[in-house]
C-alpha cells in the first residue's frame, strides 16, 4: 500500500525495472557534464587572464548546471584568492549550513573564508566542530591552529598546526602554515626551517621558495634570500608574493628603483593583496611622492579585507600635508578597525592639536602612551605635547 501511494503522489510509474529508453532519447547526465565542463574551462581561462567578474559568472553558471560541491569549493578558493572575501564567505556559509554539515568540504571552505575575513572566533568554532566528526583530520587541525593564532593564542595555535604536520608530514602546505605562524610570532629561525621542510616535500613549490627567501631576508642572509626568490620566479613567473618579497629585499639594500619596480609587478600580478598595496605606498612615502602614496594606501584600505595599517598611514600623510579634516576622518576609521594601533592615536592627537581641540588631543596622546612600546621614539614628544597643551 505504501508503495502504491508513493506512485500516486509522485505521479510516476513504479516499475521493478526502469522503462527502456527510446533510441534517440538524450542522455541528460552527459549533456549536463559537457555543459559544466565547458563553463569551467571558460572560468579557468578567464581566471588566468585576470578577468575576475567573467570567471566568477562562469563558475556560478557551472554550479547551477549541476550542484557539484567540488565546483563550489573551486569557486570559493578563486574568490578568496582574488580578494572577494565577503562573497566567498557568503557562499561557503550557505553551503555549510545547508548540505555541507555532512561534508568535510563544507567545513573547510567555510573555515577558510572565515580565516580570510579575520574572524578567528567563528573559524575556531567551525574547525572544532569538524574535529568532533574526524579527530585526526590534519586540515582541521591546521585551520584550528590558524584561528587560535588570530585570537592571540599562539602556543595553542602552534600546537594544532604541529599536529597537522605530524599527521601528514609530507604535505608542504602544512609546513608552510607552520612557518607562517612562527614567522608572525618573530621566530624567524624556526620559520625558515619549516619553509625548507616544505621545499624538501615539494621542490617546485613557488610559494615555499618565496617564503624562505622572505625569512632569510629577515635573518639578513640577503644573498641566499635572493637565490630563493629568483627560484620562486623561475618556477612561477606570475608569483606576486615573490616579487613583493624581492621588492622588500631591494628596499633593505637601498635599491629604491628596483624595489619600486618589483612592488609594481607584485600589485600588477596580485591586485587583490592589500598588504602589497600598503608596501607600495610605503615606498612612495619614503620617497616623498605623497600623491602616489595616498593612492596606494587608499587601494590597500578599500580591498576586501583591507590592510589595517593602510588607513593609519593615510591619515598620517594627510596630517603631514595639513589636510586635517581628511586626516581626522580616516584616522578615526583606522582606530575603529585596529583599536590597539598606538600610531593612530598619535596621528589623531597631532590633528586635534593642530585644530586647537586641546582636550581631545591630550586624550589621544595619553592613549598613545598607554599602547606604545616603552622604547617608542615618539613617547617623549607625546609627553611634551601633553605638558604644553595643559599649560595653554
Amino acid at each position: 500500500m505504501t508503495k502504491l501511494l508513493a506512485c500516486v503522489v509522485l505521479a510516476v510509474g513504479c516499475h521493478s525495472t526502469p522503462p527502456p529508453k527510446t533510441e534517440n532519447a538524450p542522455d541528460l547526465g552527459a549533456e549536463q557534464q559537457k555543459q559544466q565542463t565547458t563553463l569551467l574551462t571558460h572560468a579557468r581561462g578567464d581566471a588566468k587572464l585576470g578577468e575576475v567578474d567573467s570567471a566568477d559568472k562562469s563558475f556560478e553558471e557551472a554550479y547551477a548546471v549541476k550542484q557539484d560541491p567540488d565546483v563550489l569549493v573551486e569557486r570559493v578558493a578563486f574568490l578568496l584568492k582574488n580578494g572577494r572575501t565577503t562573497k566567498a564567505l557568503s557562499l561557503a556559509k550557505g553551503y555549510h549550513e545547508g548540505a555541507g554539515k555532512a561534508d568535510p568540504r563544507g567545513y573547510r571552505i567555510y573555515t577558510e573564508a572565515l580565516l580570510a575575513a579575520g574572524d578567528g572566533q567563528n573559524a575556531r568554532e567551525v574547525a572544532a566542530a569538524e574535529l568532533k566528526l574526524a579527530a585526526d583530520d590534519p586540515k582541521a587541525h591546521e585551520q584550528l591552529g590558524r584561528a587560535l593564532i588570530l585570537l592571540d593564542k599562539p602556543d595553542d595555535g602552534l600546537e594544532e598546526i604541529r599536529k597537522a604536520v605530524g599527521l601528514l608530514p609530507t604535505e608542504a602546505a602544512f609546513h608552510v602554515s607552520l612557518g607562517n605562524a612562527l614567522h608572525k610570532l618573530g621566530r624567524v629561525e624556526n620559520a625558515q626551517l619549516e619553509y625548507r621542510a616544505a621545499i624538501k616535500a615539494a621542490p617546485d613549490n613557488a610559494e615555499a621558495n618565496a617564503l624562505l627567501g622572505m625569512a632569510l631576508r629577515d635573518l639578513n642572509e640577503l644573498d641566499e634570500a635572493k637565490t630563493f626568490l629568483d627560484k620562486a620566479l623561475q618556477l612561477d613567473a606570475s608569483n606576486g608574493r615573490a616579487y613583493f618579497e624581492l621588492g622588500l629585499l631591494y628596499n633593505r639594500q637601498g635599491k629604491q628603483a628596483e624595489a619600486e619596480a618589483s612592488l609594481a609587478k607584485a600589485v600588477q600580478l596580485s591586485p587583490s593583496e592589500s598588504l602589497f598595496w600598503y608596501a607600495y605606498g610605503e615606498i612612495y612615502r619614503l620617497q616623498q611622492r605623497t600623491d602616489e602614496a595616498i593612492a596606494a594606501y587608499k587601494h590597500a584600505a578599500e580591498l576586501d579585507p583591507p590592510y589595517p595599517k593602510a588607513m593609519q598611514k593615510l591619515g598620517m600623510v594627510y596630517a603631514q600635508r595639513k589636510q586635517y579634516d581628511d586626516a581626522e576622518l580616516v584616522t578615526v576609521q583606522a582606530i575603529r578597525r585596529e583599536p590597539k594601533n598606538a600610531a593612530s592615536y598619535l596621528t589623531l592627537a597631532d590633528v586635534y592639536a593642530a585644530k586647537k581641540k586641546n582636550h581631545e588631543a591630550i586624550e589621544n596622546y595619553e592613549k598613545f602612551l598607554e599602547l606604545a612600546k616603552r622604547d617608542d621614539p615618539d613617547r617623549g614628544r607625546a609627553k611634551e605635547a601633553i605638558s604644553g597643551l595643559r599649560h595653554r
